[in-house]
């Protein structure tokens, strides 16, 4: 569970979706099926509000860090700025994971990817500029960049496909390491770690 963290969350998404039930459904605004898909997203987060509070809540926690660590306060912006685009991406992980759910949804993989990615982007960017007074200004070019690399860092995180356990193996002191495993875990916070030191080095 430590090395593959998806499979606990997916369980507890599972019963989360089993609790809510039967919804009331409503007709989606006219328009082409990419705008359709899109307001079906943004209407996931409505019957998912625990995922908007803990994306505000990080907003509360950004300031508190500042508060405390003043030094750090650009890395945890960072950090915390993935955490709450990451609180988003229900919608492209469904569709990510799922070969079945795209086919029956149709269009390119690469079209519902992009259609999926607009939420959790606009909430990236939404949170950035609402904790901006909480980091000294650097380079002009630097909060733009960071900003689009925690939606990418994110975005890689939310397609990544299902974990492959067969993977290569490495036998160490400590006893064999899974290192494929860790490997495929690493994708998006690997990104992540690549943008808190260019923060760390360049903010």
């Amino acid at each position: 569970i430590l090395l593959d963290p998806s499979l606990l969350a997916g369980l507890v998404e599972s019963r989360r979706w089993r609790r809510i039930g039967r919804v009331r459904s409503r007709r989606f605004r006219p328009g082409p099926g990419w705008w359709a898909l899109l307001q079906a997203d943004v209407r996931r987060l409505r019957r998912h509000p625990s995922a908007v509070l803990i994306w505000a809540a990080l907003i509360g926690v950004q300031y508190a860090a500042a508060l405390a660590l003043p030094g750090l306060a650009g890395a945890a912006q960072v950090v915390f700025a993935y955490l709450a685009a990451n609180r988003l991406t229900g919608g492209l992980r469904s569709v990510s994971r799922s070969p079945g759910l795209r086919r029956a949804l149709g269009g390119s993989d690469n079209l519902l990817r992009g259609i999926h990615v607009v939420v959790p982007a606009v909430g990236a960017g939404v949170w950035w500029l609402l904790t901006v007074p909480t980091v000294d200004p650097g380079p002009a070019w630097l909060a733009p960049t960071l900003a689009l690399g925690v939606v990418a860092a994110a975005f890689r995180a939310g397609t990544r496909p299902p974990i492959d356990y067969g993977g290569a193996t490495v036998n160490t002191p400590f006893g064999m390491i899974p290192v494929d495993l860790m490997r495929q875990g690493s994708r998006g916070p690997a990104l992540l770690a690549v943008l808190v030191l260019v923060q760390l080095f360049l903010g």
